[in-house]
């Protein structure tokens, strides 16, 4: 579509067409692109059957997550409801109209389909009424506007747009710490780290992932509760914790004073006290309260690394023996946390059967804890 239509060429029955002044307007390869003031949008989803009308592949979607925030976006801050994110029309044709006294011109959208963007358009439309008319007149929309051939391989690969697309991740928005881009910007001993891709670090080239760092970190974490290794135990919790940059519980363990040589350490304890639960018998084919092994490993590894001295985790000049203490003396306090705990999980569900939801709670790890001396040092 590189050529503007006069709009007598195309008689509708209804008069379906949209004009409004654009903002900003430019005619590209495929088509037009133009900056649209949402109250100029509001005509184009104002029917009842507009989904029907304009041909969105979907109709309105109802009041989910994203769909809340847009909603919420332009009723408080409409500058940004149209900064990420356009809509894309499809039209029969598009019409330059132009203006006396060298105004901008008006442009006319002739039989215009919505390709994409169908849930901005209903969310602008049921806005009317209530939010504030200026809410709709400052935001700001990027519009595309496809005629022709483009717009039917639009139609076709917008259809399948899902496909293409990477869904965005908390681990992605880790980029966005100022504390892990001063990581990333540290010495690692001809080492790199991205929160993204992990750590490869040492002469040997050793890799560990973000999912290794966050749970090592979590398991020498001086916290004297272990809320954060149990969150960040699982999957679904990491990425609770990776999208709380700034809450309380992510300052545990994402801080200034971070330093590679802390996350190294923190890593190097973590996989030794891991190494060692995998090597006790009965790990793989656990039997009774030793199934607290298999379902709860991060408790144990957490109670081990008591006895080193967490707060110098990340002093370079610490004169602590990190090495030593974790090749020698780690794998016994591994060891002895593991026989411990299952034995007062013993005493305190004696006949329990359902260690598999229960051993990873919260609840059960906080009871286990309950009243245990301190770890002796290593």
């Amino acid at each position: 579509m590189n050529a503007t239509h006069p709009s007598s060429e195309y008689p509708f029955l209804d008069g379906d067409a949209l004009s409004f002044r654009p903002v900003g307007f430019a005619q590209l390869t495929r088509g037009w692109v133009v900056d649209v003031r949402a109250a100029d949008l509001v005509a184009l989803a104002a029917s009842v059957d507009s989904a029907r009308r304009l041909r969105a592949r979907r109709g309105y979607l109802g009041e989910t997550e994203p769909n809340l925030g847009l909603a919420a976006m332009l009723r408080h801050h409409p500058k940004d409801f149209g900064f990420v994110g356009q809509i894309v029309l499809g039209a029969d044709a598009v019409e330059l109209v132009p203006e006396p006294g060298g105004f901008p011109a008006h442009i006319q959208i002739i039989g215009p389909e919505c390709i994409d963007g169908a849930q901005r358009l209903m969310i602008i439309a049921q806005a009317v009424g209530s939010v504030p008319n200026a809410n709709l007149e400052q935001a700001v929309l990027r519009v595309e506007i496809l005629c022709g051939k483009e717009r039917r391989r639009a139609r076709v690969l917008y259809d399948t747009a899902d496909r293409h697309q990477n869904a965005s991740t908390a681990q992605d928005g880790l980029i966005r710490c100022p504390h892990l881009l001063r990581l990333m910007d540290a010495d690692w001993e001809k080492g790199s780290f991205d929160p993204r891709r992990g750590v490869t670090t040492g002469p040997r080239g050793e890799r560990f992932t973000m999912t290794d760092v966050t749970q090592a970190l979590a398991c020498l974490s001086d916290d004297p509760m272990p809320e954060v290794a149990n969150l960040v135990a699982t999957a679904e919790g990491r990425e609770v914790f990776w999208g709380g940059i700034g809450s309380p519980l992510y300052g545990q363990l994402i801080h200034g004073d971070m330093t590679p040589l802390g996350v190294t350490r923190a890593v190097e304890a973590w996989q030794q006290a891991e190494s060692v639960l995998a090597a006790l018998p009965g790990r793989r084919k656990p039997q009774g309260h030793g199934h607290l092994l298999k379902y709860a490993p991060a408790l144990i590894c957490w109670l081990a690394c008591r006895g080193l001295p967490l707060a110098l985790l990340h002093e370079d000049r610490s004169g602590y023996r990190w090495d030593e203490a974790i090749s020698f003396r780690l794998p016994a306090a591994t060891e002895a946390a593991a026989e411990l705990l299952v034995s007062r999980y013993r005493a305190l569900r004696p006949g329990t059967r359902q260690y598999k939801p229960e051993a990873p709670t919260m609840g059960l790890w906080l009871e286990l804890l309950e009243g245990l001396p301190p770890q002796p040092p290593l």
